[in-house]
C-alpha cells in the first residue's frame, strides 16, 4: 500500500498551479496572471533541460531556438527546423544550406 508509484513527471499546469498558491499573497497581487505565467514557463523549461543548453539561430527570416548539449547538435535541430518551416510555408530550400548565424 505504502509502495504506490509516483508519477516522475508533473504537467505544466498542475506545477503552475503549485507554484502560484505557494507565493506569498502579497506577491499574487502585485504581479498579473499572465506574466507570472510567463516567467514560470521560462524557469520551468529550463529546469527541465539540466543537461541541455539553449542555442537560438538566425536562418533567413527565421529565429530557431533548439536545446542541445552542444553546438553541432544544436546546429543538425535547426537545419531539420529551418527545413520543416520552410517546407510548411512552401518556401524553396537553399542550395548551399542555410546559413546559421548564432544569436547571443
Amino acid at each position: 500500500m505504502l509502495e504506490r508509484l509516483q508519477p516522475k513527471t508533473v504537467s505544466f499546469e498542475t506545477a503552475l498551479s503549485d507554484w502560484w498558491r505557494s507565493q506569498p499573497q502579497s506577491f499574487r497581487e502585485s504581479v498579473s496572471p499572465s506574466a507570472a505565467r510567463a516567467c514560470f514557463r521560462a524557469g520551468y523549461t529550463a529546469g527541465k533541460q539540466t543537461t541541455e543548453r539553449r542555442f537560438v539561430f538566425k536562418a533567413g527570416r527565421m529565429r530557431i531556438t533548439v536545446w542541445a548539449t552542444g553546438i553541432v547538435e544544436a546546429k543538425k535541430k535547426a537545419e531539420a527546423e529551418a527545413d520543416f518551416r520552410a517546407a510548411k510555408k512552401g518556401w524553396p530550400i537553399p542550395k548551399a544550406g542555410w546559413q546559421l548565424q548564432e544569436e547571443k
